[in-house]
C-alpha cells in the first residue's frame, strides 16, 4: 500500500515524474492480498486473506480514496471465539472460562482506563504531546505483570484477541499506550462494527494503479540500488540497470538492506534493528475445508468472524482461521466456506485448497516505536533515498499509504486529498517520518 500510494502521488503529475514501480511478486499489494473461491458454475467470489476491514474514524486518507473511485465500504463485524483445551470463549457466550476469568476480564478493563487516560496525549497531533505519555515507554507486558494479571487471562482471551486483528505475535511487547489505542476500537467481550472494502483490496489497487500501469514491472525483484552523487541505479535480478534521480523503498526493512550497495552506518543499524515475526502468521492456507473448525455450540462456520484453536505445549500456540464468509458480506452467497487459516495445524484436505502464502509482519515493540521510529527523518532523503511502509510508522493501511504519500511529497508531488482532518493527519505522520524537513500540505 505504500508502494503504490507513492506511485500514485507521482502519477498525478505526469508532466513533473517520470518512474518505475519494480514489484518482486506477480500482483501488487504487498501483505495484503485477495484470493477466489472457485464456484461450482464456474465464477469465482473473491475474499481477501490478511487485510481485510477498516475502522473509517481512523481511516481518513483510505477513506477519501475509496470515494473518489467509487468503492463502497459495507457493514460487518468483528467476532472471534477461542477453543483452548476442552474450554472454549467467545464474546457473547457464557462458558466456563469466561466465569473463571471473569474477575480478571474486569480488572483489566480498569487497568485500560487508567492507561487511556493518557490517550489524548496519543491523540494530539504533536510529536510533543506524543512523547509525554509515559505508556509509550513500558511495555503492555509489563503493565499486565505490576497488575497481576494470570496466564490463562492472557494466553486464553487477551492475545487470541489480537493475533486476530493485528496480525502479530509478539503483542505484549507492544508499548502499553499503542495496546490501549487499539483497544478503543475492540473489545474483549464483545464483537466490533467494522466496514470492509466491496470485492476485496485488489479492487483497491487496480484503482489506484489505473493510470501507470504501463510503469508498474510486475515480477521484477530489484537485486541491488547503487547511489551516486548525482543518481541511482537499480539493478534487476537479471543484471538489468536503469537509472533514477532519487529511489523509494515501501519494502520490508530487512529487504532494504540487502538492496542497497555501501549502507551508512545509520542505515544499517536502523534496517537491521526492526523485528519481523512470522510466527503465527507465516504460513497461510487459503480453503473451503470446514472440519477445522469445531462443530461445537460457538457455531464459528456461521456466526464468527474469527476462530482460534490452541495446540501443544506452548500456551500461545494458535492455529488461526478467518471465516471470510462472514466477514465480508458478497462472500455470503459463496457455495462452499471461505477460509483462511495461519499456522495450520489440522489436516486440510488438498482438494480443497486454493492458495498457499507466507508472510512476514513488523513487530511493534517498545523500542521500535519509542526509539527506532524516530530515527528514521535521520536517514530519509540522505543519497537519494527514501523510505515507507509498516515499519517507517505503524502497521495498517492507512498509516501505509500516508507514509508512500510522505514521501512523494518530499519528492515534490503534490497532497492529493482537500479534507482539513486529513490533512491535518497527514502533516502530523509527516513530521515524525522526515522531521522539520517535511513540505508540509497546505490548504
Amino acid at each position: 500500500m505504500s508502494g503504490l500510494g507513492a506511485a500514485w502521488a507521482l502519477s498525478q503529475s505526469p508532466d513533473r515524474f517520470d518512474f518505475l514501480l519494480y514489484e518482486a511478486q506477480d500482483r501488487l499489494g504487498g501483505n495484503a492480498v485477495t484470493a477466489d473461491m472457485p464456484q461450482d458454475d464456474g465464477s469465482s467470489i473473491p475474499f481477501d486473506i490478511s487485510v481485510t476491514a477498516c475502522i473509517p474514524s481512523v481511516y481518513d486518507h483510505v477513506v477519501l480514496l475509496l470515494e473518489q473511485f467509487g468503492i463502497e465500504l459495507l457493514e460487518t463485524r468483528f467476532s472471534y471465539s477461542v477453543r483452548y483445551g476442552d474450554g472454549v470463549y467467545a464474546h457473547d457466550f457464557d462458558s466456563d472460562i469466561r466465569r473463571d476469568l471473569q474477575d480478571e476480564i474486569e480488572k483489566f478493563q480498569r487497568v485500560l482506563k487508567r492507561i487511556k487516560r493518557f490517550a489524548f496525549l496519543t491523540r494530539a497531533r504533536s510529536r510533543v504531546l506524543n512523547a509525554l505519555n509515559p505508556y509509550n515507554y513500558i511495555s503492555m507486558g509489563t503493565v499486565l505483570n505490576l497488575c497481576g494479571l494470570s496466564g490463562d487471562f492472557r494466553y486464553k482471551v487477551l492475545k487470541p484477541m489480537f493475533v486476530n486483528f493485528l496480525m502479530a505475535t509478539n503483542v505484549f511487547d507492544m508499548p502499553a499506550a499503542l495496546f490501549a489505542r487499539y483497544l478503543e476500537f475492540f473489545d474483549i467481550e464483545r464483537a466490533t462494527p467494522m466496514r470492509t472494502w466491496d470485492q476485496g483490496t485488489r479492487r483497491i489497487y487496480e484503482a489506484l494503479s489505473a493510470g501507470f500501469r504501463d510503469r508498474v514491472c510486475l515480477g521484477r525483484p530489484v537485486r541491488k540500488v547503487y547511489r551516486q552523487s548525482n543518481g541511482v541505479a537499480v539493478e534487476d535480478q537479471d543484471g538489468v540497470r536503469e537509472t533514477f534521480d532519487d529511489v523509494i523503498f515501501a519494502c520490508n526493512a530487512n529487504q532494504t538492506l540487502m538492496m542497497l550497495d555501501r549502507p551508512t552506518m545509520l542505515e544499517r543499524y536502523l534496517l537491521s534493528s526492526i523485528r519481523y515475526e512470522s510466527e503465527l502468521h507465516n504460513h497461510t492456507i487459503v480453503h473451503s475445508d470446514s472440519s477445522v473448525l469445531p462443530d461445537n455450540e460457538v457455531r464459528p462456520l456461521e456466526t464468527r468472524s474469527n476462530h482460534i484453536e490452541q495446540y501443544g505445549v506452548r500456551p500461545d500456540n494458535y492455529e488461526i482461521t478467518y471465516i471470510m464468509h462472514n466477514q465480508q458480506p458478497w462472500a455470503h452467497g459463496s457455495d462452499k466456506p471461505c477460509l483462511v487459516t495461519y499456522n495450520p495445524i489440522s489436516k486440510i484436505d488438498e482438494s480443497k485448497i486454493v492458495h498457499r502464502r507466507w508472510f512476514q509482519h513488523v513487530v511493534h515493540d517498545v523500542r521500535h516505536i519509542a526509539f527506532l521510529v524516530p530515527l528514521f527523518q535521520f536517514i530519509q532523503g540522505r543519497r537519494r533515498t527514501w523510505h515507507c511502509g509498516a515499519h517507517t510508522l505503524v502497521n495498517s493501511q492507512e498509516t501505509c499509504f500516508v507514509t508512500g504519500l510522505a514521501a512523494a511529497r518530499q519528492l515534490g508531488a503534490d497532497y492529493p486529498f482537500d479534507d482539513p482532518g486529513a490533512r491535518r493527519a497527514f502533516n502530523h505522520y509527516g513530521r515524525i517520518l522526515h522531521g522539520w524537513r517535511f513540505r508540509k500540505a497546505r490548504a
